[in-house]
């Protein structure tokens, strides 16, 4: 797990003159560290604090991770809990705080933190996500893409903009709305490796609210179009390859196709029908593609082909496949002949 930490400076909460003093200096977000709403209750506020001190206190030793990150974000967490806590200091807070970091970009670095999802404690004045599903071949989802997004948004009325209200309820655009529907285009950079349902946020690319006066987030949620021929399974591909019965046989290297091209596989001697190779890295996002084996007997065969097939069938040491299979029958009608026997 790789920590966040959202930090910005604040002056200590002490009384009124430093309170009044941060505005100038930023605040942080007490409520979204804590990963609670601003109206939650003094009860909620200290199960908060209960869990995250259960996640990050100084008992806590998380491996991969910097302890000084650590030391910091903990650090915060005391810090929210102990303005948040109080009656008086967080009355103080919500003063001058709440109207400032209501409209803060910055609590999405303690939601990934907390696990605490964006939606839960969204400000009234945050703008509403805008969601978009965008279709991807096999091939764009491993090799990445560059895409030109339609986004349908609104936009103030160029005819009425300055008019007064009361003449714009005769505009023919926005029937005095002063907003008319509108559609842009938003570019999209698609790195390699991604995977089915993966989202992508677009900070300020959603729609426009016109309730907050700025445009939301939007979520591009990325879907692989079905392929005929590859199958997707999570990060791995699979497919099945043809061989002639004389490569299943003798084994040796064959192409086998893949969602970007042609590679070079390796087939052990009598490899079977279904039997299935794993070619590492080919897949998505460092997944795998599973080539299966179908094995192909001839519909048709030369006269010299025939004759060096029966050659082999007499000095093959093959057993007869179907023997098991009569001995497994004939066993079972003996069974059933002797009927159920009972105890006298």
């Amino acid at each position: 797990m790789r920590l966040f930490v959202c930090r910005i400076e604040l002056s200590p909460i002490s009384n009124k003159t430093n309170m009044d003093s941060s505005k100038q200096q930023g605040l942080k977000d007490y409520y979204y560290i804590l990963g609670v709403s601003p109206e939650a209750s003094a009860a909620q506020i200290q199960a908060a604090y209960q869990e995250l001190y259960d996640k990050f206190g100084p008992h806590v030793t998380l491996k991969e991770q910097d302890p000084e990150a650590m030391v910091k974000a903990y650090k915060d967490i005391v810090e929210a809990f102990e303005v948040l806590g109080d009656p008086g200091k967080r009355q103080e807070y919500d003063k001058v705080a709440l109207p400032v970091l209501q409209k803060s970009h910055l609590r999405n670095l303690w939601g990934k933190l907390t696990g605490v999802k964006a939606d839960e404690t969204r400000s009234k004045d945050d703008a509403p996500e805008s969601r978009l599903i965008l279709e991807l071949t096999l091939r764009e989802a491993i090799k990445g893409a560059r895409k030109i997004l339609k986004v349908e948004d609104i936009q103030q009325c160029q005819t009425c903009i300055s008019k007064k209200p009361v003449d714009r309820t005769k505009c023919l655009n926005c029937h005095g709305s002063g907003m008319i529907r509108s559609e842009r285009s938003e570019e999209l950079i698609i790195n390699p490796g991604i995977v089915e349902k993966q989202e992508i946020r677009m900070p300020g690319k959603g729609k426009f609210d016109t309730r907050s006066r700025r445009h939301g987030d939007l979520i591009v949620e990325l879907q692989i179009i079905p392929h005929p021929f590859f199958t997707v399974i999570g990060k791995d591909i699979s497919c099945t390859v043809p061989v002639t019965i004389y490569e299943a046989i003798l084994g040796g290297e064959i192409e086998a196709p893949t969602p970007t091209g042609r590679v070079v596989m390796k087939i052990q001697p009598l490899t079977q029908r279904g039997r299935v190779y794993r070619l590492k890295g080919l897949g998505l996002a460092g997944g795998d593609l599973m080539v299966s084996i179908e094995v192909l007997v001839p519909s048709q065969l030369h006269a010299d082909e025939v004759e060096l097939f029966r050659k082999l069938q007499l000095v093959s040491s093959q057993p007869n496949p179907r023997a098991d299979v009569f001995a497994k029958l004939q066993a079972l009608n003996q069974a059933q002949a002797a009927g159920p026997q009972s105890n006298s």
